[in-house]
């Protein structure tokens, strides 16, 4: 008997509930992926980095008042990756908060790109943010180097990396303003709830509270207490992994246009996570939604409606 796409979710589910999935990924058992831990067991902070972030709050709040009151106006992030696509899609989201700092993003060597974003600048007035995990990123070192010559005062430079990278290192010797050291369990593609991404966000006004408190509350909905069923993280995770094996592996993102650049790190994060040993979901974003007949059999749709 074939089943359909609902009984195998369904099928699988029990099978989750069985073995205790969730309960194993909150106690960061890596035989749930592998048989080996590595890279795994150092790659799951990300599951309580809310927590801990929203504890530094009055800090980084601090931070940011400080970095206002000594008149930056912009704050320039060098970085690749999950280092700066979370931070951009937050200023895309929010913009910035009256007096706060304006977010400019460089994740490119391309020297024109390099030349338009300095032009766009006051470097006087700008705060450089320096972000890199491993503190070795050559295109993020790279730009350092540029603006290192461009830039009058150590004062203006931030670096946030992992505890004891090089990075870290070059940061405390050439006088930066802050070196924040985040939690290194973190892969850059899960990092916008750390400093990664709250950094940044302090520092344009976003709603940093609010963000770690939803990201709490979603998290505690998610939790090894949870029925598996009952369980959003489990529920929208087994229906686009199973979709995928029976060739509905395009995953069409559809948002509403206040988030819509949510779909630019929705996109890096389900590719690479699952773009792997010669399979994969294919995220869809930013694609205009048309008449049903005009897709193949190979899409699967999430949408987000706003209450």
């Amino acid at each position: 008997m074939t089943l359909s796409l609902s009984q195998r979710i369904d099928a699988r589910i029990a099978d989750l509930t069985r073995d205790r999935t969730v309960e194993r990924i909150w106690a960061g058992d890596h035989s749930v992926w592998k048989p080996e831990p590595t890279e795994i067991v150092d790659r799951l902070g990300w599951l309580r980095v809310a927590n801990d972030l929203r504890h530094e709050l009055p800090e980084l709040e601090a931070f940011a008042r400080a970095v206002v009151a000594d008149g930056f106006k912009h704050v320039l992030l060098l970085g690749m990756g999950g280092s700066s696509l979370g931070p951009e899609v937050l200023r895309e989201t929010f913009g910035a908060a009256p007096g706060m700092l304006d977010l400019v993003v460089l994740d490119s060597t391309h020297p024109q790109q390099v030349r338009e974003t300095e032009a766009r600048l006051d470097l006087a007035r700008t705060l450089v943010l320096v972000a890199s995990k491993s503190g070795t990123t050559i295109e993020t070192l790279s730009h350092l180097d540029y603006f290192w010559d461009r830039v009058e005062s150590p004062e203006q430079f931030v670096a946030i990396t992992d505890p004891g990278s090089s990075l870290a290192i070059l940061g405390r010797e050439r006088g930066f303003r802050r070196v924040f050291e985040n939690r290194p369990d973190i892969g850059g593609r899960y990092s916008v709830l750390s400093h990664f991404g709250m950094v940044p966000a302090a520092l344009i006004g976003a709603p940093v509270r609010q963000i770690l408190d939803d990201a709490i509350a979603m998290a505690a909905q998610c939790a090894a207490t949870i029925p598996t069923a009952a369980n959003p993280g489990v529920t929208l995770g087994v229906a686009l992994a199973e979709a995928a094996l029976q060739g509905l592996d395009k995953c069409t993102l559809v948002l509403p246009e206040s988030m819509k650049t949510l779909g630019w790190w929705i996109e890096q994060l389900v590719a690479e996570s699952t773009g792997k040993e010669g399979r994969g979901i294919l995220p869809v974003e930013g694609e205009p939604v048309g008449p049903v007949a005009g897709y193949g059999s190979d899409r699967v749709f999430v949408t987000y409606e706003e209450s």
